[in-house]
């Protein structure tokens, strides 16, 4: 009788509680809610990082380029410049690097891999002003170059815009995130 009373003591002790698992629930609910968007927004810049990467390439780039040539090399046309379509990949994934044009070639700059935003770079003679130029340091004295990268970076079909200019070392993001 003894020994039949300890087993069912023992049985009774085996296992959770309903209360200790819906405490378990509730702390990993808790900790998902805040550990997701928290992953998410560093994700998010951690893209964005491609867009100052490849900007400071142009930039030195252009730099050599005008040191061999005098001036800054005109890539984009002014009608490119400006126009931004967004990507079609569902899953956000960076997308094979397309520019064939000779004016890229005749730059030397390319990425390193798959790209999630779009280039254009401009430059022009003294006297003429650059796009967006108020603010950049830019008095109308010298040869100009302003290159942009347009990135969805959440996939909402919203760009965020970063731009260099030859005046300025910095590089400057607009107000949109393009992420939230």
């Amino acid at each position: 009788m003894r020994l039949t009373s300890k087993l069912q003591s023992i049985r009774r002790q085996d296992g959770f509680t309903l209360t200790e698992l819906m405490i378990v629930v509730v702390i990993i609910a808790v900790l998902a809610t805040v550990a997701v968007p928290a992953f998410t927004s560093v994700m998010y810049r951690a893209r964005s990082g491609e867009a100052y990467t490849f900007l400071g390439t142009i930039k030195n780039r252009q730099e050599a380029y005008r040191a061999e040539f005098g001036q800054y090399c005109a890539v984009s046309g002014a009608v490119a410049f400006g126009m931004w379509t967004p990507r079609t990949t569902p899953d956000e994934s960076p997308e094979p690097w397309t520019m064939v044009d000779a004016n890229w070639s005749q730059l030397g700059a390319r990425p390193d891999g798959a790209v999630r935003c779009v280039y254009s770079t401009l430059a022009g003679p003294p006297t003429t002003r650059p796009p967006g130029a108020s603010g950049t340091g830019y008095d109308g004295s010298d040869f100009w170059f302003v290159s942009q990268a347009r990135c969805d970076l959440n996939g909402d079909g919203q760009p965020i815009t970063y731009e260099g200019y030859s005046a300025a070392s910095n590089i400057w993001a607009s107000e949109a995130r393009g992420w939230d």
